[in-house]
């Protein structure tokens, strides 16, 4: 390949590139352990078989993509699981090509998000939320045989979480501690949308009544930590922070707690400022619905955020006692916008 030199070297990539559809499963994801024919079920819209593979576990991520993107040259890969599989699959994919991406020497395939995982907000983000089946179907009936130009994609930014001596992870959605802490709850309490329900239930009623359930767990919403600094300007009475470069819609769309402003090339970040864990329960319309609050700070185009202790990336935790320095990532990629298929 010629190296990439601007834009129109990208546009004219992108016109003379056939789609190429592949497919990477994740069988643990939720909805794919549910109904773990679905694979199957994929690899019958596919030119070959060989173009759709299984990995029984993260480790076996890195192969994967090499066989898909070296070996088999797809063009647009399909991510079959939820937000932790994009997670894990993009970090690989900038581990394979990142370095001949950056030379020119490559491309960042196309991506396609499945509706395979529990919380699937990425694949709301970017409008591909029916049945996995359903929408590679359609995208093969509308897309065979045609250019990487003709695909209705819209970027999809990244967020960079550095840890000193650790390599640089990227993800989508950052989470601080106390985050995490309310994730890790969540999924104690049930999979995916009945432990969301269970917990907020229990919490709103327990916060009113002083239940067990409520003192027990108090410790989550008290973060180590209230050193926040966002774009260099410090942040006072933390309680949490949540950084995204995509929407974040939940529960159907009925939960739209956060919005990326059109053209962004940063991140959103919201501050959450408490005292007290009755304060965050109060606060709870705010943050589900994109309320506005003066103790939530929207930070809609930051650059940088700084903060310490354990956090969650896609959904993924993370345990950690140092500092974190999260950054608007150098790499994008192209995803399909399910608005048109």
């Amino acid at each position: 390949m010629t190296p990439r030199k601007d834009h129109a070297d990208e546009s004219e990539f992108r016109a003379r590139t056939p789609v190429r559809l592949g497919i990477l499963t994740n069988p643990s994801a939720h909805r794919n352990h549910r109904l773990p024919l679905t694979h199957g079920r994929l690899e019958c819209h596919l030119q070959s078989a060989s173009d759709a593979v299984v990995t029984a576990d993260s480790s076996q991520l890195d192969g994967a993509l090499h066989t898909l993107l070296v070996e088999r040259a797809v063009t647009v890969l399909a991510i079959n699981g939820g937000d932790g599989t994009i997670h894990g699959a993009v970090n690989a994919i900038v581990r394979l090509l990142g370095a001949d991406v950056a030379a020119g020497r490559a491309r960042f395939p196309t991506l396609l998000f499945l509706n395979g995982g529990t919380y699937n907000i990425a694949s709301r983000a970017f409008r591909t939320k029916a049945d996995p089946v359903w929408t590679v179907r359609r995208f093969q009936q509308r897309f065979s045989g045609a250019m990487l130009s003709d695909l209705p994609t819209r970027r999809l930014g990244l967020l960079q979480v550095d840890r000193p001596g650790v390599a640089p992870m990227l993800g989508m959605v950052f989470g601080s501690q106390v985050i995490r802490n309310v994730l890790e709850l969540c999924d104690r309490l049930g999979s995916g949308y009945v432990g969301l329900a269970r917990l907020l239930g229990t919490g709103v009623l327990g916060s009113a009544v002083q239940s067990r359930f409520y003192r027990e767990n108090l410790w989550r919403l008290r973060p180590d930590s209230d050193t926040v600094l966002v774009d260099g300007r410090r942040q006072r009475d933390v309680l949490g922070v949540v950084a995204s470069t995509i929407d974040m819609k939940l529960v159907r769309g009925l939960v739209w707690a956060l919005t990326m402003p059109p053209g962004a090339t940063g991140f959103h970040a919201k501050v959450v400022r408490a005292k007290t864990p009755s304060e965050v329960v109060h606060l709870l319309p705010h943050l589900l619905w994109e309320i506005p609050h003066h103790s939530i700070v929207a930070c809609p185009e930051a650059r940088r955020l700084e903060i310490s202790g354990d956090f969650t990336v896609d959904g993924e935790l993370y345990s950690h006692r140092g500092p974190l320095t999260i950054v608007a990532a150098s790499q994008s990629f192209r995803a399909l916008s399910g608005d048109e298929f």
